[in-house]
């Protein structure tokens, strides 16, 4: 077998001019398309790896914010709780307070009712016992006692302080006529009686009167003894009339 130099070449020729045309027309292209997707699916990579961590950071955030949330609402739930406990504490507080106020105005009307229920049983009962005492005094009552009390009442009238004193002297002071006094007595006073009450008013008036005695047996028993302004009891009548006064005030 004999070697054809000149086909052997163009053999190589055909062949260097073929790889010639694949690398020029096939290998380039493939291998930039290659390259080409070989960036994209780098790219596409990187972007999924980018939006995973984004998406992580977004969980994270979310389970952040949800955990604060959780917390926002036990600490609101809490503070709700406190408040309407406090509410209710307060609320208990007026109601406790308001009850013992309406117990207290309500203990407080029983013993205004009961003071004057117990006023009024005293009123009547101090009436019928001053009724009662009128009657006995009226059967009691004598020339007498009479005397007695008017014995009582000079005793007194030499006794009489300084401020009494200058209270009947200025009463006695104001009379246009000395004689303007009288002496009023239960029952009939004799004239040595009516001398002793003449001479003891006129020492203790600082001067001569000359009183004029009438009998009013409503005195019961005693005298009144009346100086212009200024008057002087000494008689069951006055005195009577005087505690009746004051039961009535009870």
């Amino acid at each position: 077998m004999q070697l054809d130099w000149t086909t052997f070449f163009l053999e190589v020729i055909n062949f260097l001019v073929l790889l010639w045309i694949l690398q020029r027309f096939l290998y380039r292209p493939v291998m930039a398309s290659l390259d080409a997707r070989q960036q994209r699916i780098k790219d596409e990579t990187a972007r999924a790896e980018q939006l995973r961590s984004e998406a992580e950071a977004l969980r994270l955030q979310y389970e952040t914010q949800l955990a604060d949330w959780a917390k926002q609402h036990e600490a609101s739930r809490h503070q709700l709780d406190a408040e309407l406990q406090q509410a209710r504490s307060k609320a208990l507080d007026e109601l406790r307070k308001s009850l013992l106020d309406e117990a207290a105005k309500k203990q407080a009307r029983d013993g205004a009712v009961i003071a004057a229920h117990e006023s009024a049983l005293i009123r009547e009962a101090a009436g019928e016992a001053y009724k009662q005492a009128a009657e006995m005094l009226v059967r009691l009552a004598s020339p007498a006692l009479t005397q007695a009390i008017v014995d009582v009442f000079l005793t007194d009238l030499s006794a009489l302080n300084d401020a009494e004193l200058n209270t009947l002297r200025k009463a006695a002071q104001a009379l246009i006529d000395a004689s303007l006094v009288e002496v009023r007595a239960a029952h009939a006073l004799g004239s040595a009686l009516q001398e002793r009450i003449s001479q003891a008013l006129s020492a203790a008036a600082g001067q001569a009167l000359a009183p004029v005695f009438v009998e009013d047996v409503n005195l019961i028993a005693g005298i009144r003894v009346v100086v212009g302004e200024c008057q002087m009891h000494a008689n069951l009548r006055d005195e009577l009339a005087f505690f009746r006064r004051l039961n009535q005030h009870v």
